[in-house]
């Protein structure tokens, strides 16, 4: 294979697993705020939950309910570990959803010859099939 083709190949290769990791933080970034939110809630709903009953009617011991309910509430660990949660969900599923893409790029970057090449035209075949059915509304 020639010099340049080569140099094509690994290009497009490149490009392909440009577009899949950039998609993959965009929609990773989204499912970060629902992540972040859903702990939260789930936190905050059990707080909730944990801090309208008591054992026995004792004003230090609900003293000591209402502490630690503000400091659950207060917690920053929770929804920070749900915005992360959220990110790598979303990432996994929009790397999930561009397997084609993301495989015919690695393929194009990893071999040599036949197989670049390969990789090179899965890359521009993905890339054209998806503008004509998200861009043009074909195949809908």
């Amino acid at each position: 294979m020639g010099m340049m083709a080569n140099v094509v190949c690994k290009t497009i290769g490149i490009a392909g697993l440009s577009a899949a990791a950039y998609d993959a933080y965009a929609v990773g970034k989204r499912h970060s705020a629902v992540g972040e939110k859903k702990a939260a809630g789930k936190l905050y709903a059990d707080v909730y939950q944990d801090s309208r009953t008591l054992s026995s009617e004792s004003y230090v011991a609900s003293e000591i309910q209402s502490k630690v309910a503000d400091f659950r509430m207060n917690n920053p660990i929770i929804p920070v570990v749900g915005k992360i949660k959220g990110f790598f969900h979303g990432a996994i599923s929009s790397m999930g959803d561009n397997i084609f893409l993301v495989s015919s790029a690695a393929l194009a970057l990893g071999t040599k010859g036949f197989f670049s090449k390969l990789g090179a035209w899965g890359v521009a075949g993905f890339g054209l099939f998806k503008i004509l059915k998200d861009g043009f509304g074909i195949g809908k």
